[in-house]
């Protein structure tokens, strides 16, 4: 049985950032902090079936729904500013829901730009110290999404498809340079991991992902 807590982080009078976290009746030491994309929310089949399989392997889960695309000011920043908006939400939901908890071993699950926090995260090693990464669609053609993955010293999985727009296949195989960073190309497939038009094969390609982060997951985990 799991405990659902959904609830939001105060940023200030005007701003709240909501949350669900999914927690075992038996205390796990394991969690994964979900950042879903611009569009592509936790409720997507990628986040909905990720979800699944942490929790199937006693990993407690943290999806952070952050707000900031439909909030005017952050629209009017610029692209670095909205960058760091985006990383604060992550980290203020972060600290504030695990402030008190006794986690272990963690997992960040990042898609698209939530990969760009992740980035952040990589280089701030105050934060969620030795956690596993998995990068879906990540952002490669943007300098710092690369080099967090390049150069990491963390596991990570990275999963793209070669219809997507931000592939670049020059970064993505160079990326098998660092021996922590496990590539996967969904032949033809977009930037939701799908094959357009195609039903099944995009059935077909989320199965083949899944498998992925299943195998990543087993690989990694120790508590």
């Amino acid at each position: 049985m799991y405990q659902i807590s959904e609830d939001q982080v105060v940023r200030n009078e005007f701003y709240t950032i909501p949350y669900t976290w999914i927690r075992s009746d038996k205390p796990n030491k394991s969690i994964c902090i979900m950042l879903p994309g611009l569009g592509y929310t936790t409720q997507r089949p990628l986040f909905h079936y990720a979800t699944g399989l942490f929790l199937n392997h006693h990993v407690d889960v943290l999806q952070i729904h952050y707000q900031f695309a439909k909030n005017e000011k952050y629209k009017k920043l610029p692209y670095a500013e909205q960058e760091q908006w985006m990383y604060d939400d992550v980290r203020a939901v972060t600290y504030e829901v695990l402030k008190n908890t006794n986690y272990e071993q963690f997992f960040i699950l990042g898609k698209s730009i939530g990969t760009i926090s992740m980035a952040k995260a990589w280089s701030e090693k105050s934060f969620v110290q030795n956690a596993c990464g998995i990068w879906l669609t990540p952002l490669v053609k943007i300098d710092e999404v690369y080099k967090a993955m390049l150069n990491s010293n963390r596991p990570s999985l990275c999963v793209l498809g070669d219809k997507d727009h931000h592939f670049n296949v020059e970064r993505v195989s160079s990326l098998k340079n660092n021996p922590l960073v496990r590539t996967f190309v969904v032949p033809g497939a977009n930037h939701s991991l799908e094959i357009s038009g195609e039903i099944f094969a995009s059935i077909e390609a989320l199965k083949e992902v899944m498998k992925q982060v299943e195998d990543f997951l087993i690989r990694y985990k120790t508590y």
